[in-house]
């Protein structure tokens, strides 16, 4: 891991930033940084892992920066330090992310939404908040309605404050019931609020799916998988033979949600016999989300059948990703972090 050399070791306490004290890092300038994102074609991550924990100096530098090179090329810097966040979380660019949150440019600010999703700071989840009420592109808006979902599980276990997790409901309501927002924005703020228990959310949820239009029904299939109640799984199973393909998908993904052995048989059934390949593979990725023996036992049989070359790979990736989940949990230590 590179560490980045610089002349302020002040850190910008508004971010809770710290330095890196990995001594045994190779160590790169920040000029190095600035040419590279300039003037190279092709970025290097081991370049670009540098910027994890910029500090104040560093990061008025880039801003200046984003303002002087490509949009195409800011985004692609942002793309790169998303998929190197996600592959280490050790590297901390909350205060990139965080400084183009509002940037003009809409892919721009997906990316920083992206960069954020996993933080559990209370500063992101009112950010965010804020965001979604300012926002004028619906594209946006769905992107920050789904990365509100963590905190609404956080929530449902008890590791969010109380008031922020009123706050964060009301807000998410608010979307579902204002009819001036686009559907998509809705039934993806329904879908994110299904994963909190309660009987006012299954109302909400039954509400919109029989009252709502398609993206709002779409929501409401979603929000029933991450509700992870059984009570849903007939309804589920119904649309299994609906007409249309988005609510067929929607239906498999949501039943894998569900946990249930009781979805094995019929998503068996959708995923040896259903015409779109979107649908088998939701249906695969719901048999590895249920993730129970049985469960594995028949993706393992239609995988070595191999009559279907489509699926190979995405049943390989479910396989694999079931061995992964047993292996992990041999390196749970059960905590539960402060609520916050």
């Amino acid at each position: 891991m590179r560490r980045l050399e610089s002349t302020n070791g002040e850190t910008d306490q508004a971010y809770g930033l710290e330095p890196s004290l990995d001594d045994s890092s190779e160590t790169v300038s920040f000029d190095e940084i600035v040419t590279h994102i300039r003037d190279v074609v092709d970025l290097q991550p081991s370049i670009l892992e540098a910027l994890s924990k910029s500090n104040v100096e560093m990061l008025k530098s880039l801003l200046v920066l984003w303002e002087e090179i490509p949009i195409e090329r800011l985004r692609a810097v942002l793309e790169n330090l998303v998929i190197l966040a996600r592959n280490d979380r050790t590297f901390d660019f909350r205060a990139i992310f965080i400084s183009t949150l509002r940037n003009k440019d809409i892919p721009v600010r997906i990316f920083s939404i992206r960069g954020l999703v996993e933080e559990e700071q209370p500063e992101i989840l009112h950010l965010f908040l804020d965001c979604l009420r300012d926002e004028v592109s619906d594209l946006v808006k769905v992107e920050l309605a789904e990365a509100l979902g963590n905190w609404v599980v956080a929530a449902e276990l008890g590791v969010l404050s109380t008031e922020n997790g009123e706050i964060l409901v009301t807000a998410l309501r608010e979307t579902i019931e204002d009819i001036e927002t686009d559907d998509a924005v809705r039934g993806r703020a329904l879908e994110s609020l299904g994963a909190l228990s309660g009987e006012l959310i299954s109302e909400l949820i039954t509400e919109q799916y029989e009252l709502g239009g398609n993206e709002l029904r779409l929501g409401a299939l979603r929000a029933m998988g991450r509700s992870a109640s059984p009570t849903w799984l007939d309804l589920l199973v119904f649309h299994f033979d609906d007409e249309d393909v988005n609510v067929r998908e929607a239906a498999a993904e949501a039943s894998g949600g569900l946990v249930t052995d009781g979805a094995i048989e019929p998503l068996t059934m959708l995923l040896e016999e259903d015409g779109e390949l979107s649908v088998r593979v939701a249906a695969i990725n719901a048999l590895a989300e249920i993730g129970s023996a049985d469960a594995e036992r028949v993706l393992e049989r239609i995988f070595q059948d191999g009559r279907d070359p489509s699926i190979s790979q995405p049943l390989e990736n479910a396989l694999n990703s079931l061995q992964m989940n047993v292996d992990s949990i041999f390196d749970m230590d059960g905590s539960v972090d402060e609520k916050f």
